[in-house]
């Protein structure tokens, strides 16, 4: 009767692969379960800041809208105006209030950065909140030719 040991190099070698291929697949099934988690999150956090201004599909027509003087920015088109690429920075800058808008005239909307520091009281919290948010807005991102963006 043969041991494992006393088997080919080259079935040795297959077998290392599946282990290999199968703990890979462990990894990147729980990484996946992680970005749907925080897709859900990023969700849940733009439907209760968000969806008023620039509405259930991101696109600039929430109920509050016409109540602004510029219209909100359509944010499925992000990507179409920065040639093709997410501005992950750019956006989070813009959210938590390092970086103002034209558009957003004088500040209307929010700096939620600091909104999400006085609800959760840690800046790691808030490091979290905005990444999931950033991670959702990327994840509506339209494909195609370049369309109007209110920004």
């Amino acid at each position: 009767m043969r041991t494992f040991g006393k088997r080919s190099p080259r079935l040795r070698g297959m077998v290392m692969a599946l282990a290999a291929f199968a703990a890979f697949g462990l990894v990147a099934g729980r990484a996946g379960a992680q970005d749907e988690e925080a897709l859900a999150r990023g969700r849940i956090t733009f439907r209760v800041y968000c969806h008023n201004c620039h509405g259930d599909e991101a696109r600039g027509d929430g109920r509050l809208a016409s109540l602004l003087k510029i219209k909100p920015t359509d944010l499925t088109q992000l990507a179409r105006t920065n040639h093709g690429s997410f501005p992950v920075d750019k956006v989070t800058r813009i959210i938590d209030g390092r970086e103002e808008v034209l558009a957003h005239g004088d500040r209307e909307m929010p700096v939620w950065g600091q909104i999400f520091m006085d609800k959760s009281g840690s800046a790691e919290d808030v490091k979290t909140k905005l990444a999931q948010l950033v991670q959702y807005l990327e994840s509506i991102q339209e494909k195609g030719p370049a369309g109007k963006s209110g920004s």
